[in-house]
Parts: C-alpha cells; sequence; structure tokens
C-alpha cells in the first residue's frame, strides 16, 4: 500500500497539474505534456538502471548480503548520474530542437521550451532520487520513500498555484512558473530522502568508500543485466515518445485530448504499479533465500490482486469521464476526443495493469529480464506502433480509434508472458556467485 500510495499521489498532482496548466489553453496543455513526455524518457531510462539494479538489490537483501547490496547502489547512483547529465545537458542547451520532434506547431515549441529550460536542472536530483528510492525499496522499506515523496509532491501542487496563476504577491508565471515549482521539489525531495537515509541509518546508509569499493568483475556482472533492462526502458520510453509524436502529427487538439487521456491512465494505473514493484521485491527476497516455489506463489497472488483491481478502477474512470472533463477548458473537440478517449482507457486498464504486472514485476522481479525486453519491444514496435500508423496515417481514423490501435501492443505481451509466468523459467537467483545462478527449468 505505501508503493501504491505514492504512486496515486504522483499521478493526482500530475493531474492536478496538467488540469491548472489546461487553464492556460490548449497549447499549454501540449507544452507541457511534450516536454514530460522527454522527462518520461530520462525518467523511465533511470527507472530502468534503478530497476536493473533493484533486481539484484532485493536478492542480496533475501540473502541478507549487505556489502554487495551497498555496492549496488553505489554503482547505480554512478550510472543514474551519467544519464541524468545526459538528459539535462539537451534539455538546457537545445530545449527548441527536442520540443520539436513531436510537434511543428511554433506556439507549443515556444512554451514547451521555456519549460524545459527551467525544469532540465532538476534532472541530476532525480536521478539520485531514482537509485536511492529503489534500493531502499529493495529492502523492504515502502514507507520512507512514501512519506518523502508524497510531502514534496503536496508542496508541489502548492507552488504550481501560487507560481502559475501568481498568488501571494508573485507574478503569474504560467508555463514557466509549473517547470518552476516542479524543479524547486525535486530537489528538495533528493535532500529530503538522503536526509532519512543517514539520520535513520538504514541499510543504504553507507560511507562512500563502502558505496564504490566494487571492482570490474562486480560492475560487468550487474552491469549485463542493468543495461538489458535500461535498453528495454530507453527504447520502450522511445515507442511512447512514438505514440506521442504521431498523435501531434494529427493535431493540436488530438494531441491535448491524448494528454489528458494519458493523465487519467496513469492514475488508475497506481495500484498495479504498486502491485508490479512489490511482487518484485517480495519474490525477489523469497528467491535469493533460496525458495523459488514460493515466489512463485506469492507472484500469482499479487498478479490476481492487481488484475482485479485495476479493472474495477478503470470501470469507475469510465463512468466518471464526463465530470471529470470538466476540469479543464479546453476546445469542444479535445473535449470530444478525450471523453471517448478516457472510455477506452477505462475499459482497458485491466488489460494495460496485466502486462506491467507480468513483465516488470514477475519476469524482471525474477531475473528474467532478456525475455521481458524482447516482449516490451516487439510489443511496441512490432504490434503498437504499426497498429497505430495503418489506423492514424494509412485509414484515416478519428483520434479515438487510434489510441485503440494501441491495444496491439498490451494483447501481444500479455499472451507471451503470461505463458512464460506459467513455466516458472522466470526465477534465477542472481545473489549466488557469478557463474552459480540458479535457474528453474
Amino acid at each position: 500500500m505505501p508503493l501504491a500510495i505514492q504512486y496515486l499521489f504522483t499521478s493526482l498532482i500530475g493531474m492536478a497539474e496538467v488540469v491548472m496548466v489546461g487553464q492556460l489553453g490548449d497549447a499549454s496543455v501540449a507544452a507541457v505534456g511534450l516536454a514530460g513526455q522527454f522527462f518520461y524518457l530520462l525518467n523511465i531510462t533511470l527507472f530502468g538502471v534503478a530497476g536493473g539494479t533493484a533486481i539484484f538489490a532485493a536478492q542480496y537483501w533475501g540473502a541478507r548480503d549487505l556489502a554487495n547490496l551497498r555496492r549496488a547502489l553505489g554503482l547505480c547512483l554512478a550510472t543514474c548520474l551519467v544519464v541524468a547529465l545526459a538528459f539535462a545537458g539537451a534539455a538546457l542547451v537545445l530545449p527548441g530542437r527536442v520540443i520539436g520532434l513531436f510537434t511543428q506547431d511554433p506556439a507549443v515549441i515556444r512554451l514547451g521550451a521555456s519549460y524545459l529550460q527551467i525544469i532540465g536542472w532538476s534532472y541530476v536530483f532525480s536521478g539520485i532520487t531514482m537509485g536511492f528510492a529503489a534500493l531502499i525499496r529493495s529492502t523492504g522499506n515502502t514507507r520512507a520513500p512514501m512519506l518523502v515523496g508524497v510531502t514534496t509532491l503536496c508542496l508541489n501542487i502548492v507552488l504550481d498555484y501560487v507560481l502559475i496563476f501568481g498568488r501571494l504577491g508573485l507574478p503569474a508565471l504560467g508555463v514557466r512558473g509549473s517547470a518552476g515549482a516542479t524543479a524547486i521539489c525535486r530537489g528538495l525531495e533528493c535532500l529530503a530522502l538522503v536526509l532519512v537515509v543517514y539520520w535513520r541509518r538504514l541499510p543504504v546508509a553507507a560511507s562512500p568508500r563502502q558505496l564504490f569499493s566494487f571492482d570490474w568483475a562486480f560492475a560487468a556482472r550487474h552491469l549485463r543485466l542493468i543495461v538489458v533492462v535500461l535498453l528495454n526502458e530507453f527504447f520502450w520510453a522511445l515507442g511512447t515518445n512514438v505514440y506521442n509524436a504521431m498523435m501531434a502529427r494529427l493535431g493540436t487538439a488530438a494531441y491535448a485530448a491524448f494528454n489528458i487521456s494519458a493523465t487519467f491512465q496513469t492514475l488508475g494505473l497506481f495500484f498495479s504499479m504498486g502491485c508490479a514493484n512489490t511482487c518484485g521485491i517480495l519474490a525477489g527476497h523469497e528467491i535469493g533465500a533460496g525458495k523459488p516455489e514460493a515466489a512463485y506463489r506469492i507472484a500469482g497472488r499479487i498478479l490476481i490482486i492487481a488484475v482485479v483491481g485495476s479493472g474495477l478502477i478503470g470501470l469507475t474512470l469510465a463512468a466518471a469521464r464526463q465530470p471529470l472533463l470538466n476540469l479543464y477548458q479546453v476546445s469542444p473537440l479535445a473535449r470530444q476526443n478525450a471523453s471517448a478517449m478516457l472510455l477506452i482507457t477505462g475499459l482497458a486498464l485491466g488489460v494495460r495493469a496485466l502486462d506491467g504486472m507480468l513483465i516488470v514485476g514477475i519476469l524482471r522481479g525474477g531475473g528474467d529480464t532478456q525475455y521481458g525486453a524482447f516482449l516490451d519491444l516487439g510489443g511496441t514496435w512490432l504490434a503498437g506502433i504499426p497498429a497505430m500508423a495503418l489506423a492514424g496515417f494509412v485509414l484515416h481514423l478519428p483520434a479515438p480509434w487510434v489510441l485503440a490501435a494501441m491495444l496491439a501492443e498490451n494483447l501481444f505481451k500479455d499472451t507471451l508472458a503470461f505463458r512464460r509466468f506459467l513455466t516458472r523459467r522466470w526465477i534465477r537467483n542472481l545473489a549466488r556467485p557469478a557463474g552459480e545462478e540458479l535457474v528453474i527449468s
């Protein structure tokens, strides 16, 4: 539940931010959405690095190997910082070109570039936060990252209101105010989390020597798996950006509607994301302790909970779509498209939750990263993107039908991932010495 609560608050704050920016018109909604896609690409890459490390870390904790747990954190932080600095450089130096990859609308490019120039410096803090939070959760402590994250998210929404609309005597900064509020809070979240780690002496509270005492053999063994997860997340996120770019090419109203529906989809998936991360942690503990059957049982139970819970949330979202759309001040065409997209999103939420649970929670959590990467990339690039391109640019279907075509990705992944789960071949003990990994055949 702490994991689910943090995802819920993250989604709610993101939704509230879009609602406030939505008062500024379609171009502002599209600009913040497209700038957010660049951060999403960074975030998903950081998630790949931290997630790949967390697979080892959960099993190290299950085996009570604290020294290697801390070395894994050091490797994770170093890699996250390199990635974050690369993205920060692009956002600060070439913001217009970054937004121009998604749209040709001059107003959207101008607003999006101003957003990136302010928020880009915060990417480094995001890298540090992601590394620490993932490794803390791997030890079973989900409350500390949740409390820090929820507190800074609440502050974020207050600052959004003050800076976007110009309250408390400050000027109304619009899109730039939204960027400034988020950047400040990311910095505060990073500082607070590091302070909590060392003040409470959590298991990951290590000295620099303990963090970076790994040798090349240790780094190479871990990086092989981390790189698979990183490339998986990067190219999957790149595919998501292609989805956004294709939808943006259908017009600003279509993309504004798509951004609104995506916000509520993220909100709706809070429960399944919490379940997926919990599954990876708990199954990893059992695998590291040498109990593969216990890992299989835990994964199966959480899978059922996640899909049923997400299906019910999706039905609620679909039923409440009209009142939710009243929060936005967008054009009639954008509202019409958003209503249809929210209906599709709500009805398909259980399907989307299924592949997240199977790939992120079970296959990756059990160490079966290569097969998980094959499914993620195959579903996106061989099924979802061709289906969306066919619907939008060959058949010229309306925007909601183009969104529905994206479900080809989920159907591809769900079918093959569930078969893999039943075989138990995803259970791999990575906490054993190199060359002695236990694989269930």
